[in-house]
């Protein structure tokens, strides 16, 4: 089964999560911005690209804040990273899709760890360790 490398931005505006909004056979999909990292390309400059190219966003990319594991079926397995991420220069809300993490349209963003987010490393919380999520696959999801 072939691993997965996956770079992810917790972006805060205002209390708010920037997620990216996109549609997948017909349904909606929310997620944290990022994605793959291409071949030979580092962790951070994929995570920088990918929000670039998905949100329009040039962010500074800051630390490691969750890492998590899916198993998508029983052929992927996905590691997730997610970093703080911080808007080079002034963010435009109305530009960017955000989530309250109190709404429950926040339990749709993918991965599933909005909840982590705020209690580990949300806005006025001091995150100095990454924390280690395990698997968090839910199947049917």
């Amino acid at each position: 089964m072939p691993v997965r490398v996956k770079v992810r931005a917790a972006i805060w505006i205002d209390g708010l999560l920037v997620v990216h909004r996109s549609s997948r056979q017909g349904s909606e999909h929310l997620t944290l911005p990022g994605g793959r990292i291409k071949d030979r390309e580092s962790v951070l400059e994929g995570l920088a690209r990918e929000v670039r190219e998905e949100i329009g966003l040039e962010i500074e990319v800051g630390p490691l804040l969750l890492v998590a594991e899916i198993f998508a079926g029983a052929s992927r397995q996905d590691v997730e990273l997610i970093f703080e991420g911080h808007p080079r220069g002034a963010a435009r809300p109305d530009d960017l899709a955000l989530v309250d993490p109190g709404a429950p349209e926040a339990e749709l963003v993918m991965p599933p760890v909005v909840g982590d987010l705020v209690r580990l490393a949300g806005p006025g919380v001091d995150a100095r360790t990454a924390a280690w999520l395990g698997n968090l696959h839910i199947p049917g999801r």
